[in-house]
């Protein structure tokens, strides 16, 4: 069988492996610039993101059926003849497929391990670990008595417990005590996690305070550009870290300068060399240390924002990597400059309900909010109440010159959802 897109010319063909969240705006993006885009599914992809497959979007869409070496070999077999230049992770669901893919079509890549350290949370602080770098004391385990064994033994307490494969939140239990430790690896043990997998191992750690924080990267060939650096507020609903808003830093500061470094070392370890990549940490005080991070774009962004903010995003920095390595490269280096503040919004809903009349208008008649999916709400939506970044109605972005403005209008989006834009049971 010949697959559509044979006839596209060398050099134009992109392959984006589960191409959702944000990476469901990469292939229009890689149109605009003339190259062609393939997208590759691994049917891993929850239903939620599945209905936005965007297919005109692309000369083909192919589905792998399974990681094994038959089916990836397959796919290999089907995208040749359209001679693509690159594969890129369209989502966390696709980083493990692109990895393989970009090497059985001898195409530029990450650095591959039977470990899977950019998927699996486990082997991710074993290799940030062995490169010197903080991770918190924890460890994999497949049962409760693995469990048990592990708090007697390493005495440690207050802990979380989450998937050792999974995104937004999901799954993520902060634990005060043993019974509390319990409860939470025997719900999560055998559930399906929001990446459609299994939970067949979980990763306990010790649980730290302090400020978290996010940095978003492109890399090219090894040298990596930090381009946005975010404080990342989060608050406690039912022992889950809920969403709350975050703050675009100025990326000058002294925090910066302590990030920076620290997340060029742990996209090292984790052999990331070419394209995005979105790394969570915390910094207390000993410093920081690494929650996780995702060879991939950040998820559920709007690129709107950092691009008012700073010039460019994620998105457009991903793009030039790929189109325009030369001007990419003369990047790295330089840092950014956000030339506007910046914060995003997470809705948070109480209760289960429903979404109120005119919760939308009031949102957009904010003056700093300018976009973002709450925008789109409409009445009588279902909402469930927030417990993860899954179940938050939406977000919002807002922008001003002055950082004061922010908040003041950050007060008034949390004050509104007390009670004018849900309507409850």
């Amino acid at each position: 069988m010949t697959p559509p897109g044979v006839g596209a010319a060398a050099g134009e063909v992109v392959v984006i492996v589960d191409p959702f969240s944000t990476g469901a705006l990469l292939a229009p993006a890689f149109n605009r610039q003339g190259r062609r885009c393939v997208a590759v599914l691994t049917g891993t992809i929850n239903e939620r993101y599945a209905a936005g497959l965007r297919r005109d979007d692309f000369l083909t869409v192919l589905t792998v059926r399974g990681e094994s070496p038959q089916a990836l070999g397959a796919a290999a077999e089907m995208l040749a003849p359209m001679r693509p230049v690159e594969v890129i992770a369209g989502s966390e669901w696709g980083v493990n497929v692109a990895d393989d893919l970009a090497e059985l079509l001898g195409l530029p890549g990450n650095v591959r391990s039977a470990d899977r350290p950019r998927r699996e949370k486990p082997a991710m602080m074993n290799a940030v670990s062995g490169a010197g770098l903080r991770v918190p004391l924890g460890a994999k385990v497949g049962s409760v008595e693995e469990l048990d064994d592990w708090l007697a033994t390493s005495r440690v307490l207050p802990v979380v417990v989450k998937p050792a494969a999974s995104a937004g939140s999901e799954g993520v239990y902060f634990c005060t005590d043993e019974a509390q430790a319990r409860a939470a690896t025997a719900k999560l043990l055998g559930a399906t996690n929001a990446m459609g997998q299994p939970n067949d191992s979980l990763l306990v750690q010790e649980q730290l305070v302090g400020q978290q924080y996010f940095v978003n990267s492109v890399s090219l060939d090894g040298r990596h550009h930090i381009h946005e650096i975010w404080r990342d507020d989060r608050f406690f609903i039912d022992g889950r870290p809920v969403y709350d808003r975050q703050v675009l830093l100025d990326g000058t500061g002294a925090i910066e300068g302590v990030l920076r470094p620290f997340v060029e070392g742990v996209l090292d370890a984790l052999g990331v060399r070419t394209g995005p990549a979105h790394t969570e940490l915390l910094v207390d005080d000993r410093g920081p240390v690494l929650i996780e991070s995702g060879a991939r774009l950040e998820g559920g962004v709007t690129p709107a924002g950092p691009e008012r903010a700073t010039g460019v995003s994620q998105l457009s920095l991903t793009v030039e990597r790929y189109t325009d390595p030369d001007r990419f490269a003369r990047r790295i280096g330089a840092g950014y400059q956000r030339q506007r503040a910046l914060m995003v919004i997470c809705l948070v809903a109480p209760h289960d309900g429903t979404v109120g009349e005119g919760a939308a208008q009031r949102l957009a008649e904010i003056p700093s909010v300018f976009c973002g999916s709450a925008l789109d709400l409409l009445p009588g939506t279902p909402v469930h109440r927030t417990i993860d970044l899954f179940t938050s109605p939406g977000h919002l972005y807002l922008i001003a010159d002055d950082p004061g403005r922010l908040e003041d209008d950050y007060q008034r989006i949390r004050a509104l959802e007390q009670k004018d834009l849900y309507e409850y049971r």
